[in-house]
């Protein structure tokens, strides 16, 4: 699923954005677990709940189990994945989780179940499995100690097999892929099956989110400070800030009390302080404390400051040295070169600034970004699912649709809604999105300005379960060949597996009958003195089960009479008549009856002759119907239908 949002960015965005740019010349760390146990994220009902994506799964499996929760032994094939009559037998089956939030994980666990020396083994504890992890949009392998497999006893075989985990180095991501590699028996890949898939971490803290105040600060002074042991260190009286729509200025701050026993030995530590205007944030102080300090600087932090169009950019009155002690001073005085105005005319445009300080000869550099700020003018639009697709990334139920605006400072006129970008309906409530195929809903909100904001998402949606053709031809009497059809509706997710079964019950899943075999080719099943059933489903790439098709072949050597019917109606003095022919396609003779809501006619056919009789209606009118057709020639018969249009005779 894809998603497409409109900007929604306040004023200043612009400038953060930059901001984080010169803010990358600072080393990311990875956020560490909570210190407590941590807690299974990939669970269903977690609050950060991931999507569920695999390479394939059975009709009679489900991907959900995955991660509901259930662990314990089980031969429900419903509790479990399974990806047995996967097509071309891959050598690799995988499983995906997706999650919206970032999570912090650092071990896997999985739940097997096989059926080898305890069914037809069919499903195998497979040869290897691994995870991989989403960094940065690509797939990489974590770092694992090992992957242990469950040792099967062949004395005392299980289906269930007992948990085994694997550890690796702690990762932040938003994606885990497991592959399961298969075992490979006599050339055959055995397919394989997860009753459940555990992986063990925490939500990551959440990225400091864009300020609300659009007076607040979006950056300020790294302040740092050396003193020696035992004097006070002598914080600055001001900071600079730089707002969102910018530019650098200084303004006063009150730091924390210091203890003294805080720079009474050599070390470091911070202190914060409480900026004039900026309530609720913050700045914080480094302080440095040394035995000795040193003179001698030997490098000058990179500074660089924003601007917009036209404004001459503010540089900041010091720069952050470092010295030969390790200690660091962001108190260092700096005398900027000249800057020339062609220099900040047009946004994106970006340049640098000489800066000289005594006692470095190197001096210092300020790199100049000059952006265009960002101003929300437009309604914000939100538009959100009652829930996620499932694994197989098609909605099989349509989902609910709700939609969420913001305005921009005018009020909110019209809010609507378009499943097609043509056709826009009122949005009042959460809609149904009834459609089907690949579908983009799109939301848009117009303020009274006439400004307009829009959101839209793309999913895939197949409510429809596929249908299957069946012809049965019956050869010698004594055999008959079964030829299936699959579809699947346009715009539909597409036919992946059609399968069928025959036996002696007619309950498709009756013991009695053999197990259901994936279709490919036209079958041939031997007819039997009783009667004998095939029974006959499709699945398509949504996961949407064709409801079972049954059909009834003849016994052995009762091959059903072969007539052709055909039922037409017409006017006879003014009044409809139905008339029904009938012609024996068959070698034997046969007695026919007709049956019709105007009553029964009979009649008897020789081989290749053709009979018709007619029905009185004895009115202008005749609806549409049908009319019964039986048949019998020595121990054989013949049973259908025919049906009639309506006709007027006036």
């Amino acid at each position: 699923m894809t998603t497409t949002r409109t900007d929604r960015r306040r004023p200043g965005a612009a400038i953060a954005a930059a901001a984080v740019v010169l803010a990358a010349l600072v080393a990311p760390t990875t956020p560490a677990l909570a210190e407590d146990s941590p807690v299974n994220v990939a669970l269903a009902s977690g609050e950060n709940a991931p999507s569920v994506d695999v390479s394939y799964v059975t009709s009679w499996n489900s991907a959900r189990a995955l991660n509901n929760g259930i662990t314990g032994p089980t031969d429900d094939y419903t509790e479990m994945w399974g990806t047995w009559g996967a097509p071309d037998a891959p050598a690799q089956d995988t499983a995906t989780y997706t999650w919206e939030s970032p999570v912090t994980v650092s071990s896997s666990t999985l739940h097997l179940w096989q059926n080898h020396l305890t069914g037809d083994s069919g499903v195998m504890i497979p040869d290897a499995w691994h995870i991989e992890y989403l960094d940065d949009g690509e797939w990489s392998d974590v770092v694992a100690a090992e992957y242990p497999l469950p040792a099967l006893d062949p004395d005392a075989p299980t289906s269930s097999q007992p948990p085994v985990s694997a550890t690796f180095d702690e990762v932040t991501t938003t994606g885990l892929r497991l592959s399961l590699d298969r075992a490979n028996v006599d050339g055959e890949l055995r397919a394989t099956s997860l009753i459940e898939w555990e992986v063990w971490g925490r939500s990551a803290p959440p990225e400091e989110p864009e300020p609300d105040d659009p007076g607040a600060f979006i950056d300020a002074e790294q302040v740092a400070i050396r003193t020696e042991t035992g004097s006070a260190p002598a914080l600055p009286d001001e900071v600079w800030v730089t707002q969102e729509n910018g530019p650098l200025a200084y303004v006063p701050v009150v730091w924390d009390e210091i203890a003294p026993e805080q720079y009474g030995t050599a070390g470091s530590f911070e202190v914060s302080g409480d900026p004039d205007g900026y309530e609720g944030q913050a700045v914080t102080a480094e302080v440095h404390v040394a035995d000795v300090l040193s003179d001698a600087v030997v490098a000058i932090d990179y500074t660089s400051a924003l601007t917009t169009p036209g404004e001459p950019p503010v540089l900041p009155r010091t720069v952050r040295a470092h010295y030969e002690d390790q200690t660091i001073s962001s108190t260092v005085l700096v005398e900027w070169g000249s800057v020339d105005e062609a220099s900040y005319a047009e946004a994106g445009a970006f340049f640098d600034v000489a800066g000289a300080v005594t006692g470095y000869g190197p001096g210092a550099i300020a790199t100049v970004f000059v952006v265009e700020p960002a101003t929300q003018t437009t309604p914000v639009v939100s538009l959100s699912f009652d829930a996620a697709a499932p694994g197989s990334g098609w909605y099989t139920t349509a989902p609910t649709a709700s939609i969420s605006v913001e305005d921009a400072g005018s009020p909110i006129s019209t809010v609507e809604y378009s499943l097609d970008g043509d056709t826009w309906h009122d949005y009042g409530e959460p809609f149904i999105v009834d459609a089907q195929g690949d579908v983009t809903v799109t939301a848009r909100a117009t303020d009274a300005d006439g400004g307009v904001g829009e959101d839209a998402r793309s999913i895939r949606i197949d409510t429809v379960a596929p249908e299957t053709g069946i012809d049965v031809e019956i050869v010698d009497g004594t055999s008959a060949l079964v030829t299936l059809s699959p579809s699947d509706a346009e715009p539909g997710s597409g036919v992946t597996r059609t399968v069928w079964s025959d036996g002696p019950d007619a309950d498709p899943e009756g013991e009695g009958n053999n197990f259901f075999a994936t279709y490919e080719d036209p079958f041939s099943v031997q007819l039997t003195e009783e009667p004998r059933y095939v029974h006959v489903q499709t699945q398509d790439a949504a996961g949407n089960l064709e409801a079972y098709q049954t059909v009834e072949l003849p016994t052995l050597g009762g091959e059903e009479i072969a007539l052709d019917v055909e039922a037409n109606a017409r006017c006879v003095a003014g009044r409809a008549v139905l008339a029904v022919s009938v012609t024996n396609s068959d070698d034997a003779a046969v007695r026919v009856e007709l049956a019709a809501e105007y009553g029964e006619r009979r009649l008897e056919l020789r081989p290749g002759a053709t009979g018709t009789r007619t029905f009185t209606i004895r009115n202008e009118d005749l609806p549409a119907g049908e009319v019964a057709v039986t048949a019998a020639s020595g121990d054989r018969s013949h049973e259908s239908t025919v049906a009639y249009d309506a006709h007027s005779c006036r």
